[in-house]
Order: structure tokens, then sequence, then C-alpha cells
């Protein structure tokens, strides 16, 4: 199914976990980035990529607070890609997937220079995430899922204000400033904790799945979500590469 939008990396945050010894074992807290030679010793990985045309983002205008936001146009953060089309800022997570505690954070939603950061992040479900003006100037953050449904709209107008919210249903948040029509980011909330958001070469990894076949999940806000099967042997790791384009 793929989810289309109109919509247009102030931050990047790689979230996948690291599982303790053994195969099933309880993941933990999120990891660093994969190194370019290394895999998990055992569970999923992989890279996200994209096929075809790449499409070309026309700037977003800054048009209100300009003395604050600046007057110069704000380059669309939507398109990550690496040297071979890998890319970045995908959401990516495994159905099926049981074990493990979620993230408790601590997680965290910022209006900076008039953009959000992170641009794309995942947080656990029921988790308190701290929603932060640092801009002197009025922001309001308005959540809601991808197909529309409002989650939450709330005005942060003082400097260094904020509040918390927490994410108590699945799924992609796109979260947006009604005040500043250039501003925008996008929340996975997870259930599992496998679930990771690509770095700027399109990698994931989950150690820790214990073997079994589950159904991979690629989503991208340009060009919507790829779902396909993956099986995990009972030693060893599986790889999972995804290619997504604007014609899926």
């Amino acid at each position: 199914m793929r989810f289309v939008h109109a919509f247009v990396f102030a931050g990047m945050l790689v979230f996948f976990l690291e599982g303790n010894a053994g195969r099933g074992a309880s993941p933990s807290s999120p990891s660093k980035k994969i190194s370019g030679s290394s895999v998990p010793p055992d569970g999923v990985y992989g890279k996200v990529s994209l096929s075809g045309p790449v499409p070309k983002l026309a700037a977003r205008p800054v048009i209100s607070d300009a003395a604050i936001c600046g007057k110069a146009d704000r380059p669309s953060p939507a398109l990550v890609l690496g040297k071979n089309k890998e890319l970045g800022n995908a959401f990516v997570w495994l159905e099926g997937a049981k074990g493990g505690e979620l993230p408790k954070g601590p997680f965290r939603i910022d209006q900076k220079g008039c953009a959000f950061e992170p641009y794309t992040q995942v947080v656990s479900r029921g988790a308190p995430v701290t929603v932060l003006n640092s801009d002197p100037v009025l922001h309001n953050v308005h959540a809601t899922t991808v197909k529309g449904d409002a989650l939450f709209n709330k005005a942060i107008p003082v400097k260094g204000q904020s509040f918390k919210e927490a994410f108590t249903t699945a799924g992609v948040v796109r979260v947006k400033c009604d005040v500043h029509a250039w501003m925008n980011a996008w929340v996975f909330v997870a259930d599992s904790p496998f679930a990771a958001v690509t770095d700027k070469e399109g990698r994931f990894a989950f150690p820790g799945v214990a073997p079994g076949t589950y159904r991979l999940h690629a989503w991208h806000e340009l060009f919507g979500e790829k779902v396909q099967s993956v099986v995990v042997p009972e030693s060893g790791v599986a790889k999972a590469d995804v290619t997504l384009s604007l014609a899926d």
C-alpha cells in the first residue's frame, strides 16, 4: 500500500536496537550507526534504495517571521540520497517480531531555527515525548496521521516553553507548524523495538530477532510503503534490501 503526499534534514536519528547475546535476546537501547562493512551477528539488516528517476523538489519559501527565520528559501529535507541512490530518512519496521522492551527514551521534538529537529525519528508508543520551542517566536505543533486524522494541535509561543505528549497509536505521524508552512517532520510510533530510520546511506539493522518469517515494511514520505517477506535463519543473519520508486 502506498501513501501519496504533497508534503515537503534538520536532523537524523538512526534508531535500531541491539540485542543481548543469543538468539531472540531482548533488545536494549538505540545503537550507534552501522559502519560500512559491519553487519549484526543475527537478526535482519539491509539497505533502502531509490530506483528510477530522482524527483526534483522545490525550495520552500520563508513567508513569515523573516527577522527570526531568515529570508532565504529552505531546501526540502525530504530527499536524502547516498552516492548509489541509497535512501535516508525512510522508516523500516518488522511486523510480527516479538521480544524486548520498548525503549523509554528520552524522546524529543525541538523547534529550532524555524525547523523541526530531528526531521525523522522513531518513538515508543505510549512513551512521553518532550516538545520544545527553542525560537523566540510563536510556533504550534500539529500532529496528524498520514491519512490526515488529527492527533493533537498545541501552540507553543514562548522560547524555552515545552510540553509532553505521548503517541498511543502505532504508525507514521506527520508533525507540522501551521504558523510556518515550510516546517514539518515525521515520527514513527513503534509498538516493537524493531523499528528504525535509515541513515544517509540507507542502512538499517535489527539484531536479536528470533528465527522466523516476518513482514518487513519500508516507508518514505515521497515514495510510499513497500512490504516484503524476510526469513531469519536459525543461525546467521538475514539480509533484506528494499527498493522504492515513484512508480510503486
